[in-house]
């Protein structure tokens, strides 16, 4: 890294040089030329780890007046700055949370005023940066197992907080921004952020190290009346979240501070436990009071209903039973949503095929509409995946696993058994495929049981619609209810799409 020297700068440079009072005439003839070495380019550490910085400036035998700045690795221009030493030489005991940082030292001339700085980068990471998210209930509450390729965090929650979330397990939300006040620098911070909803209770945690950084008291400003929490799920930079029969809206920005669900969706709706979410547009929902499909966000205050059209979206006389997603492109995952329909009171059942990412309610997001059989093994069976590459949905009936082809309705069994004994409770196709990281890319059925009190999730890797054996296998306590893998590298963090 290039050392930059600069004279005389302060108009240029305002924080820099405010750092410094100086009254001193100069003389620019002889310019200075001042080299900083003996840090090295990075540093990837974890909190609490104590960096040794000894920085060597020349020429030495000078009077230097010297500081270290810290500021994150994406911040603004105008963002402010840290300046957290006044030392040249520094045991840095790193009090930054996880993410990206930018470590900057400067040295000034006290004679000339001429002063030079570098950048270093410096990654504060954890054990918790990358895995499997496991969310799991028992008798006594909802918790999260936590899986990395090295080792695994059991109860996360209970652990880090002296207690479990009220009732039985639902869902898990991710975001990057997401604010906390910080009692050391008295200011909101951007947090990453894992939502954790249970049927009683609704909870933030801090990403890396699972602490609460927001009760379910914290995070309305209109408490509900009822505890009585139905749905967890995404928007377009929104977490939306259902209870007692009312969808509240929160909105995750970048630049303003948002903390709570401040906005409510008004109306008389009643919504279908199956949605589709593809996280940068509207999400699909299923409205079984009126039987139509509609939506939410944070720039209407009511549940808004789909405009009408041919297959209409609206007064359907249909329960909803199943919806999953597809995603036809890396890039737009979740384009595409299908629709298991069921006709209420007969035993008629429909395909819909849906726009899986509609900006606006005033289309009508139904594309298509098409008969199923109702003698298909699929309509009977609890649990459903749908396979995001193909119209593929798997279902387990009957200890084994099957897939149904829904292009010409034939269903056949997969190699796959589901050992004696053990009660499904989860499965879900995860499809991961973050932009440029193609090395890290997978497709899994993930098939969760329980048995005698403990679960098993398995991760059976998907190669042209034939599901394989389980590459990885993981075990805890308790019933999974959804499982979500989470990775933080110098691109950002990826989760898997949540439909």
């Amino acid at each position: 890294m290039k050392t930059k020297i600069y004279a005389m700068m302060a108009l240029t440079l305002p924080l820099l040089a405010s750092c410094f009072s100086d009254d001193s005439n100069y003389d620019y003839a002889d310019a200075l030329d001042i080299q900083v070495e003996g840090i090295q380019e990075q540093y990837t550490v974890s909190a609490g780890d104590v960096v040794q910085l000894h920085p060597t400036v020349t020429p030495a035998n000078r009077d230097y007046d010297c500081f270290w700045t810290i500021t994150p690795a994406n911040a603004q221009t105008a963002a402010a700055v840290d300046t957290v030493s006044r030392q040249q030489s520094w045991d840095y005991t790193v009090d930054r949370g996880i993410g990206a940082y930018k470590l900057r030292f400067c040295a000034k001339d006290r004679q000339t005023g001429i002063f030079a700085y570098k950048e270093y980068n410096l990654n504060v990471t954890t054990d918790m940066a990358t895995g499997w998210w496991i969310l799991k209930g028992d008798a006594d509450g909802t918790d999260i197992d936590f899986f990395s390729a090295t080792k695994a965090k059991y109860d996360i929650v209970s652990s880090v907080n002296g207690k479990k979330l009220q009732g039985d397990p639902l869902n898990l939300h991710f975001t990057f921004a997401y604010w906390v006040f910080n009692e050391s620098t008295l200011r909101d911070v951007q947090t990453n952020t894992v939502f954790a909803a249970s049927s009683k209770d609704i909870v933030a945690l801090d990403y890396f190290t699972g602490k609460i950084v927001a009760n379910y008291e914290d995070l309305f400003v209109d408490l509900p009346a009822q505890r009585n929490v139905q749905a967890l799920f995404s928007g377009p930079s929104d977490v939306h979240v259902c209870v007692d029969n009312t969808v509240y809206t929160m909105y995750n920005s970048r630049y303003n501070v948002y903390k709570q669900f401040i906005i409510k969706a008004l109306g008389d709706y009643r919504l279908s436990p199956y949605r589709h979410c593809s996280h940068a547009t509207l999400p699909l929902l299923f409205d079984e009071k009126t039987s139509s499909f509609c939506s939410v966000s944070r720039n209407s205050p009511n549940l808004d209903f789909f405009a009408d059209g041919t297959p209409s979206p609206k007064n359907l006389d249909m329960d909803m039973v199943y919806m999953g997603g597809k995603s036809t492109t890396a890039s737009s995952q979740g384009d595409v949503a299908l629709a298991v329909m069921k006709k209420k009171n007969a035993n008629e059942y429909q395909l819909l095929t849906l726009n899986g990412m509609p900006s606006s309610v005033s289309r009508n997001p139904v594309q298509q509409s098409s008969a199923l059989n109702s003698s298909l093994q699929m309509l009977q069976a609890s649990f459903l995946a749908l396979n995001q590459n193909n119209n593929i949905i798997y279902f387990v009936k009957d200890g084994k696993l099957s897939a149904c082809n829904l292009d010409n309705q034939t269903e056949s069994e997969q190699d796959i058994v589901i050992p004696a004994g053990e009660e499904v409770t989860y499965m879900e196709f995860l499809k991961y495929s973050p932009y440029g990281l193609n090395d890290s890319w997978f497709d899994y059925l993930a098939i969760a049981t329980v048995k005698g009190g403990n679960y098993k999730l398995y991760l059976h890797p998907v190669s042209a619609a034939k599901v394989l054996p389980a590459e990885k296998t993981f075990e805890g306590k308790g019933r999974v209810k959804r499982a979500c893998f989470m990775d933080q590298s110098s691109n950002g963090i990826y989760t898997t799409t949540l439909f």
